[in-house]
């Protein structure tokens, strides 16, 4: 818990310094992070799905880290320009068409396999970290940005505590993370919902334009991918039979068990809050 509490005490200040400090050329240092990030974080993955499918993928981590960076592009400088779009269709012809190549040394017994992997690293965490980069598009994006990050690890941080004090006798709610308790989900929940009713209460920006319904509504919305995004990592670690997706951050395993609820919950948030700004 020492770890795990020392690792978001670190992170989230970091996150404060690049979202207000460096927001210069279109927050161009928190894409560079998205970038690598991405990279990282596919390269978790890609050592996950091979392990669980037994074969190789051909698609290289670096590629994952075009997208975020194809976000800053089309914001920065073509905001009328698809250019995400045309990334990820680009990038699926190349690695689709590679495999005519690369299935011959299995004589293409695995070329599904190795598309439907490829597939999913373009989304996961390719196409889901480009929302994050997106929420700079929208009104006070500062404090928008800061807001989500306070959810995503205000829900993880009390749903960690309440599961460990209040957890005991309600575990295995989800088969996929028997450790995950009925307590923590209610009280990671809850307490996302009170950090986004305080946030637009008291926050100048963002307090005058979102009223305290619609910040219960974010702060559940968002709470609830980030929960489901925390299960999934689970499912694809249960596949390959490893507890973590890697050992990179002390006291939560690799990079992707530590941004599996941001991946998830990122486009939730930034649709509703698009919608809120509409409205």
């Amino acid at each position: 818990m020492g770890k795990r509490l020392l690792t978001t005490v670190i992170t989230l200040p970091t996150l404060f310094i690049i979202v207000f400090l460096l927001p210069q050329y279109s927050y161009l240092a928190l894409s560079l992070l998205a970038v690598l990030t991405a990279t990282y974080g596919a390269k978790e993955l890609k050592g996950l799905y091979e392990k669980a499918e037994g074969t190789a993928l051909h698609l290289s981590p670096w590629a994952i880290g075009l997208l975020p960076l194809a976000q800053w592009f089309e914001i920065a400088f073509v905001p009328n320009l698809p250019l995400v779009d045309l990334t990820v269709v680009l990038l699926a012809l190349f690695f689709f068409s590679a495999e005519l190549r690369n299935g011959n040394k299995d004589e293409f017994s695995k070329s599904l396999s190795r598309i439907g992997g490829e597939s999913l690293l373009i989304l996961y965490p390719g196409i889901l970290i480009t929302f994050i980069l997106r929420i700079t598009t929208l009104p006070h994006p500062s404090v928008s940005l800061i807001l989500f990050f306070l959810l995503v690890f205000g829900n993880d941080i009390f749903a960690f505590i309440f599961g460990m004090s209040l957890g005991r006798k309600n575990k295995g709610i989800m088969k996929v993370s028997p450790n995950k308790s009925l307590a923590g989900f209610i009280g990671g929940t809850f307490s996302a919902m009170v950090l986004a009713v305080l946030y637009c209460l008291f926050v100048p920006g963002i307090k005058e334009d979102i009223p305290i319904l619609m910040a219960v509504v974010l702060g559940l919305a968002t709470s609830l991918a980030a929960n489901i995004g925390d299960l999934i990592e689970s499912a694809f670690k249960r596949s390959a039979k490893v507890k973590d997706s890697g050992s990179l951050i002390p006291g939560r395993g690799g990079l992707l068990d530590s941004i599996d609820s941001m991946l998830a919950s990122a486009p939730i948030y930034w649709l509703f809050l698009t919608l809120f700004y509409i409205a």
